[in-house]
């Protein structure tokens, strides 16, 4: 018997295909392919940051900032240390709006028994109100930085074309420091819930210091390894599979995890005591600790900017400019790679993008197959279910793979 069916509360189409007699899973993605790097030839730099961000309505200040940086890197541009600061600030603002909508309203009723998200308002009236107040505190960061909460409007090449002023960054000091309680209540109330316990050899891969760091969780054979950036074509490589729209990343040939799980293995002294490596499931977890890790980072960052003058000059191109150029940062998911060439006129030659759900979806197919493994003996409707929540664990972005 083969079983076919679209997962739930994911962003996008996909399925996994279940041959129940070979206990085998494929991750078929479903979504048409959307063509971006295409779209972007032919258009000049200044669009390229106004186009990318359209790649998904979850994660748009990535892509924007991915884009900015591939191109400030082709025309030899430095921002200044207040466009990086407001920059920093914005990140900051996507990685707590993408976690609680992943862990509130897409992950969480897997682990207490509801259908959808919205349905915590009337079982847990305190903590649904308390998750709306980490989302709006998310959505005012981008508001104020970003110019909306959905797709950029203030930054440009060389830094911002509209800066905050101080009194607006005052009042969202001080709506942050107003949910620092909720913000370590969403790390217990994660932390507390009970996962299923299934160990994976995981290769988890994050950027880290111009390096993409990669390490190995296995007992037997854990080691770290880094490659620069700058070779992430190199080292990425997508595949092409024949039951999927999207392509599959591999990292050196091999299956990678990215995302929050794998970020937090860089420092995983800190939170060794609430994370278990091998368990993708805990990439839940890892998101609640980010929450709070980017709520502090925030803070961090207004009260830096409150103590300087804001300088809101936009940085010029270089005259020995390359004209090639790649942009990476860590999205909600994991590394994202924004490379662009552009000609002596300033029109886009060449676009290649890497998103983290494509890296990811080698992973989730290795983890899925490994809890058909491990949870054999179950019966099919568990194991159905188990499933669905695997791959939600990962929170991948079908959109961002079909790019």
């Amino acid at each position: 018997m083969i079983t076919n069916e679209f997962i739930a509360k994911i962003e996008g189409h996909g399925s996994l295909r279940v041959n129940w007699e070979n206990n085998t899973i494929k991750l078929h993605v479903h979504e048409g392919e959307r063509l971006f790097e295409g779209i972007l030839v032919g258009k000049t730099a200044e669009e390229a940051h106004w186009i990318t961000p359209r790649i998904c309505g979850i994660c748009p200040i990535a892509h924007n900032l991915a884009s900015l940086a591939s191109l400030e890197n082709a025309l030899g541009i430095k921002i200044n240390e207040t466009a990086k600061l407001l920059r920093g600030l914005m990140k900051a603002g996507q990685m707590i709006q993408s976690h609680v909508l992943h862990l509130f309203f897409l992950s969480l009723p897997d682990y207490i028994g509801l259908d959808k998200g919205t349905e915590l308002v009337k079982k847990d009236p305190k903590s649904f109100a308390k998750a709306l107040s980490l989302k709006e505190l998310a959505d005012e960061i981008a508001f104020v930085i970003a110019g909306r909460n959905v797709h950029p409007t203030t930054t440009a090449i060389g830094g911002f074309h509209k800066i905050p002023s101080k009194k607006e960054l005052e009042k969202l000091l001080e709506k942050i420091k107003k949910t620092e309680k909720e913000v370590e209540w969403a790390v217990k109330f994660f932390s507390e819930l009970k996962y299923p316990e299934l160990k994976v050899d995981l290769e988890l891969v994050s950027q880290k210091d111009g390096k993409i760091v990669s390490n190995k969780t296995s007992d037997v054979d854990r080691k770290t390894s880094d490659v620069d950036i700058k070779d992430y074509k190199q080292n990425l490589e997508e595949e092409l599979r024949d039951y999927s729209t999207a392509k599959f990343g591999k990292f050196q040939g091999r299956e990678i995890m990215v995302g929050a799980l794998a970020r937090l293995a860089n420092v995983r002294h800190s939170v060794s005591n609430i994370l278990d490596f091998n368990n993708p499931f805990h990439n839940n977890i890892a998101q609640a600790v980010e929450i709070f890790e980017f709520s502090k980072e925030a803070e961090e960052i207004i009260e830096k900017l409150l103590t300087r003058e804001m300088d809101s000059i936009i940085a010029k191109p270089s005259e020995n400019a390359t004209l090639k150029g790649i942009g990476a940062v860590e999205a909600p998911r994991g590394g994202l790679y924004h490379e662009i060439h552009l000609d002596e006129k300033g029109i886009i030659t060449y676009a290649n993008i890497i998103t983290p759900t494509v890296q990811n979806l080698t992973s989730i197919e290795k983890s899925a197959n490994a809890l058909m493994e491990q949870f054999k003996d179950r019966p099919t409707k568990e194991k159905e279910k188990l499933l669905n929540m695997l791959v939600r664990a990962y929170d991948p972005c079908i959109t961002c793979s079909v790019h």
